[in-house]
This record gives C-alpha cells, structure tokens and sequence, in this order.
C-alpha cells in the first residue's frame, strides 16, 4: 500500500496526475513550462482557448515586437489558468515560422527581499543579459557581446550600492537596456520573451516602465490586485490584456477527461461520471476554476492509493474533496 501523500505535495506513483520528472512537486498538472511535450499538455477550455486566440491576433508576426515593446498582463482569479495561458504564447512565439531568433527568460524563479522590486528587477536584467550572450546574434559578434559584459558589470555595480531608490533602478535598467539596442540586430530580430516575477501591481507597473523595443514582458496580476479595470501603465509601450475566467461546466467535464485520458491503465475501477462533476460544478455557481478542479482530483486519487481500494469514484467522494473540504473554510454555495 502507498504512503499518504506528505505535507511537501508529494504524489503517489499510481496518482494519474502526477509528472513523473516532478515527483516532488506540489500537483503539476498545471505546470506546462515543465513538461517536454509542450504543445500536447493543454486541455481546451473555453476561457483559456479565447484568450489564446486573442494573443495571436494580437503578435501574429515576431516583426510586430521588434520596433516596439510589448506588456502582456493575464489577470484572473487565483487557480483561473494564469501561468499556463502565458507559457502557452511563449511557446506560441517560439513556434512561429520567422528567421527571428528568440529568447525566452523565465526569471519567475527569482526572488528578492519583500518590498525592493528594485532589487529583483536587477537580478532580471542580470538574467537577460546572460541569456543574451548565449544567444546567436551575441555569441558571434564580439562587439555586441563586449556591449553586454559592460552592462553586466554595470549591473554588478549597482547591487553593491544599497541606498539606490525605486526611481533610480528603473532610470538604470532602462537606459542599459536602451543601450544594448536589440532592434539594431541586422541578421533578423531577436525578440526577448521575458517572464519575470510579480507579487504585486507594483512590480508589473515597474517592468512596464523598463520595456524596450524587441522585447515581451509577460506578468500575471490577480483580480484583487486590480483597483481599477485596468492598471496605470505609462510610456510608448504596447498593452495587452487577457482575462483569464472560472471553469464553465461543459469545460470541467471536457478537462477530466482529456487529463485523464490513457492515464488510468490497470485502474478500470476509478471511474469519474460526467454528471458527478456536472454538479459539483453547479454547487460552485461558476466559481470553480482549474486549479480547484485538479487539487481536488489529486488529492481524491490519494485517498483512494492511500486506502489500497479499488471502486468507482462516487459523488459522495467527489462531494468531500469539493463541497465539504471548501464548506471548512466558507459555506458551500448551495447552503447560503
């Protein structure tokens, strides 16, 4: 019998939601950043394939971004498919049939201290230079790649000072970068795809102040962050809001489904009906999201592993990962 899943989001081996390469991880079904066969991980959900389709009207052509740069900001509710929406138009980007070279910097993984979005955006412009010298228009011109060593150590320079404010970091970086002149490149556009970290509006209001011709800043904000319909970016730059929305209940069927599919081998028995989550979705009164959904699916598929059973998943199991769990932390909607 498999051990209950511990406290780190660890997944049991048999647990059809679990990626193999991050076995570690919390739940990853959401992760496609993470998984070699990009183009196949998304489940087409309505929300999520309208927004799609709105970033490709929008960059149908990488030679759009090389005379002007581009704020992309996907807002939602938590769980609403926010990362996975951003890494699919990067991959998009990446896809497209261009001389272009591109460069995507995930700089998510940077942190910095609370508060000093100045400091974490000098780790991103130390992030995209580096990534610049690897790239072919840098690499075989010494010149360009000399230009960017200095900027590095420009950089380098300016975390050892600690009294720089907000404003000062940001005039910096942007004239650094103004100074390296990606649209300068001859041999096709190199369009840089940057997905740096943002914990507040605040952060994203910064980045947008630093964006530079050639290059495409992606940024999550969740719904509570916005005050306002949409936020105050300043400069030439060119915004682009995608929304992303709960779950329909057509949509939540449609993702088990597919998810699921040729994952459940050897495992007849863990049946899920299409009208069980048809209804735990109606109890949610269109709340629920792909984040709820794919939680509470793992952690059922551990009770069930953990428990060495071997039946149908009924509603009533589907009830306590969804309805019940949740009515612990707030009323379920169906008992306002």
């Amino acid at each position: 019998m498999n051990e209950p899943r511990p406290q780190s989001g660890r997944l049991s081996a048999k647990n059809p939601l679990r990626l193999k390469r991050y076995a570690d991880r919390p739940p990853l079904a959401l992760e496609p950043h993470r998984v070699k066969e990009h183009k196949e991980h998304y489940v087409e959900t309505r929300s999520f394939t309208t927004c799609f389709d709105e970033f490709k009207e929008e960059i149908s052509d990488l030679e759009m971004i090389r005379d002007r740069g581009h704020l992309v900001y996907v807002h939602g509710a938590h769980g609403t498919g926010k990362t996975s929406l951003i890494c699919r138009c990067a991959y998009y980007l990446k896809e497209l049939p261009t001389q272009a070279e591109v460069c995507v910097v995930d700089a998510r993984s940077l942190v910095g201290p609370t508060g000093t979005p100045q400091r974490r955006m000098l780790g991103l412009a130390l992030r995209i230079c580096w990534e610049l010298l690897a790239s072919q228009h840098f690499r075989d011109d010494q010149n360009r790649k000399q230009q960017v060593q200095n900027v590095i150590s420009d950089i380098e320079r300016l975390k050892a000072d600690r009294s720089l404010t907000p404003d000062t970091i940001r005039t910096e970086i942007s004239t650094m970068l103004f100074e390296i002149d990606l649209a300068s490149v001859r041999d096709g556009p190199l369009v840089v795809v940057i997905l740096p970290r943002s914990s507040n509006l605040a952060d994203v209001c910064f980045y947008a102040d630093v964006v530079q011709p050639c290059m495409l800043f992606f940024t999550e904000i969740q719904d509570e962050d916005l005050d306002e319909g949409e936020p105050p970016f300043h400069g030439n730059i060119s915004v682009i809001q995608l929304r992303t929305r709960s779950l329909e209940v057509e949509d939540g069927w449609a993702f088990i489904q597919q998810r699921l599919s040729g994952k459940m081998d050897g495992q007849e028995s863990w049946k899920i009906q299409a009208d069980d989550i048809k209804r735990i979705m109606t109890a949610y009164e269109g709340r629920m999201t792909i984040r709820m959904l794919v939680d509470g699916l793992v952690d059922l598929f551990e009770q069930i592993i953990g428990t060495d059973s071997s039946r149908d998943v009924s509603y009533s199991d589907l009830e306590s990962q969804f309805i019940v769990a949740r009515g612990s932390r707030e009323r379920a909607p169906h008992d306002r």
